[in-house]
């Protein structure tokens, strides 16, 4: 390759130590795998070390509410009617976007359940969520779990709140790097990832074995399993989350674990 220099045009001054030439070819190149490695979907975060005080706080369906309601979380931390309405959202437009207006007991339990415990905040008529549990932008730590909003906002209407909230208590247990639901969700060395059976998932999140089977089956988001069930030999069923629901890194999930939920629709 020929070594070039870069020279000032009217002095001749040679700037070859303050500046490089790169060929078009590389911009592009490199723009192509902006595109290929960029997540650019909208999402939000949920803090994975401290989200056990809400599911400790709240009720499974009480969870499931918290995950929908979090979608609606601005930049600033405040609940707004939309990404291009910034209106605060008021207690009936929370209870309108959780389907609740005809169980206002339902709704205010929640409500008060969250303030008690400071995952929701009400300053001057707003909303707000703590940003210890959830926020939204980018984020430099790999302790959050991405949540894709336009999913859980569609899902909504057609899967039970508690099974939301089932979702939701697996959120700490995500693996950075395989999605898996794990011991230790921040193991980097692959070989020590400690996966979760059927009876320690169950356990980790607070129901029996037989409602975890029967509820895996049946939760899927968009028309897409939220959990895959991995079986190797005979090893007990490992399970992995959807990362078109769920995932932890800035780039586009890896290929593998994408074509595992690339099941055939009728």
């Amino acid at each position: 390759m020929k070594r070039l220099r870069v020279v000032n045009a009217e002095t001749g001054e040679d700037l070859s130590t303050d500046y490089t030439l790169r060929h078009r070819n590389q911009d592009e190149a490199f723009r192509e795998q902006q595109k290929q490695t960029t997540d650019r979907r909208d999402f939000s975060n949920a803090n994975m070390p401290n989200i056990h005080e809400v599911y400790n706080a709240l009720t499974t369906a009480q969870c499931g509410y918290l995950m929908l309601l979090q979608c609606y979380v601005d930049y600033n931390g405040v609940l707004v009617k939309s990404s291009r309405d910034k209106t605060p959202m008021t207690t009936a437009d929370m209870m309108s976007v959780l389907q609740l207006a005809k169980k206002r007991m339902t709704f205010y339990d929640f409500l008060s359940a969250c303030t008690a415990h400071d995952i929701i905040r009400e300053e001057g008529g707003a909303y707000s969520v703590n940003e210890r549990y959830h926020f939204k932008g980018n984020f430099g730590s790999q302790y959050v779990v991405k949540l894709y909003t336009a999913k859980i906002k569609k899902v909504y209407s057609e899967v039970k709140a508690t099974d939301i909230g089932l979702i939701y208590r697996m959120l700490p247990f995500v693996h950075y790097e395989t999605n898996a639901l794990c011991e230790n969700p921040f193991e980097k060395n692959p070989k020590y990832i400690r996966w979760f059976n059927k009876k320690e998932l169950a356990a980790a999140i607070g129901v029996t074995p037989d409602t975890l089977g029967r509820r895996l089956k049946q939760m899927k988001f968009d028309g897409e399993f939220v959990v895959a069930r991995i079986k190797v030999g005979g090893e007990p069923e490992r399970y992995t989350f959807n990362p078109n629901v769920f995932y932890r890194q800035s780039k586009t999930p890896d290929k593998t674990l994408l074509a595992m939920f690339n099941v055939k629709k009728p």
